[in-house]
């Protein structure tokens, strides 16, 4: 019997799971009557199509740290390092003579949705004077940049439509502008079960199951970045 290669091993990435499940759960939130909502199934789905969102960050960061195909106590190293360190240390790799720019728009919200991550991830008790006219509760104020509640009960449709757009905004700088890929190579690195290519050994169908077109008509949120073709007919 001989032996198993590399290309053999099946590589189960994730990354396509949490933007279906962002969008998807995005759909839902939006879609529900407020008028018929008594248990606020809007507010839960908004808060997962959230959570699956900010997981995209890490999972994108550690699949470009596996596409590098690091030595083991390297790759190690540079695991423990916060996400964005990780993309900045990938693009140094990629394309040495490119900034990383932490002040831009598009990272200036990552870092915002990076902190809402971080808040949620390591729960602590929040505590804040307020008034029992305060209909809906105390103000625990929101992020700097993209005005996100810090009170995850106030997170809506329109918060987890923010938080999907400024991933992709990201991610299209990121992959198509900084590292200057095409999408079959970022569909290897992020959501193929095959070994990533830089740049790609083939090509990647995206969206089989459909529903990402309805993200770029209503919330102007595209795919980029991953080559969905999108039909703005339907």
């Amino acid at each position: 019997m001989n032996a198993q290669t590399k290309e053999d091993l099946y590589h189960l990435r994730g990354f396509e799971n949490l933007i279906y499940d962002a969008v998807h759960l995005m759909y839902l939130a939006h879609d529900v009557d407020p008028e018929q909502d008594k248990d606020g199934y809007q507010f839960t789905y908004a808060r997962s199509s959230i959570l699956n969102t900010l997981l995209l960050f890490e999972c994108g960061a550690n699949c470009c740290i596996d596409a590098l195909n690091l030595p083991g106590t390297f790759a190690e190293d540079i695991e423990k390092l916060p996400f964005l360190s990780k993309y900045e240390f990938f693009l140094g790799r990629m394309k040495p003579d490119k900034p990383f720019d932490r002040g831009c728009e598009q990272l200036k919200a990552v870092a915002d949705l990076k902190k809402v991550r971080d808040s949620y991830v390591h729960l602590k008790v929040k505590k804040q004077k307020y008034s029992i006219d305060d209909w809906f509760g105390p103000d625990f104020k929101a992020t700097p940049f993209l005005n996100i509640p810090n009170d995850s009960r106030r997170w809506g449709s329109y918060h987890a439509a923010l938080a999907l757009k400024s991933a992709n905004d990201f991610f299209n700088l990121f992959f198509l502008t900084w590292c200057e890929f095409n999408t079959d190579t970022v569909c290897e690195i992020l959501i193929s079960s095959e070994p990533a290519g830089i740049p790609a050994t083939s090509s990647t169908f995206v969206d089989g199951i459909g529903g990402l077109s309805r993200a770029v008509r209503d919330w102007d949120i595209n795919f980029k970045f991953i080559g969905k073709v999108l039909d703005l007919s339907t």
